[in-house]
């Protein structure tokens, strides 16, 4: 099934924020040879719109509470677009922005190697100490639990709250 890119209007069935020829564009011109980008194999087309699919539910599931705005519509299926999104310069983020496109792209990037993105937790995931053999983990109290993706957050930050970016409210 072919990807739905959302294209800034809010669509109520978008499942994705970039095309697979954005998201091989963009890891062509990073360099990431991990994304392998052959449109001679349906299963290799399929797995790179799949982590496509993804990435995109993964930037909304973990980022949707820090989003400056509000969604456009409550029948649109992705956070993006929004209203009310001003960055710390003073101007409308309209539309898909270019970050959450890249960010979407790192994310994909991930998941098409077999990062599962949110993994469940057991116990939260706050492990206090953890030996196997003679490597030893503890996390100290109040560590976040998971996975933080720095060039995914980096990508994000001028669309999220902490960044800078305020609201404008009518």
């Amino acid at each position: 099934m072919p990807l739905v890119v959302e294209d800034g209007s809010g669509l109520p069935n978008a499942d994705a924020y970039v095309s697979l020829e954005e998201c091989d564009d963009y890891h062509s011109a990073m360099g990431n040879a991990a994304w392998v980008a052959d449109d001679d194999d349906a299963d290799n087309i399929a797995a790179r719109e799949a982590a496509i699919r993804r990435a995109t539910a993964f930037i909304d599931r973990k980022y949707n509470g820090r989003f400056r705005g509000r969604r456009q519509g409550a029948s649109q299926a992705l956070m993006w677009p929004r209203w009310n999104a001003i960055d710390a310069d003073g101007f409308v983020i309209e539309g898909v922005p270019d970050t959450v496109k890249y960010a979407t792209c790192e994310a994909a990037l991930r998941a098409y190697q077999g990062t599962d993105l949110m993994p469940d937790m057991e116990r939260g995931g706050q492990v206090i100490q953890e030996t196997i053999g003679p490597i030893s983990t503890t996390y100290a109290a109040g560590a976040p639990a998971g996975t933080r993706f720095s060039i995914i957050e980096g990508l994000l930050a001028p669309c999220l709250v902490e960044a800078g970016v305020r609201a404008v409210r009518a």
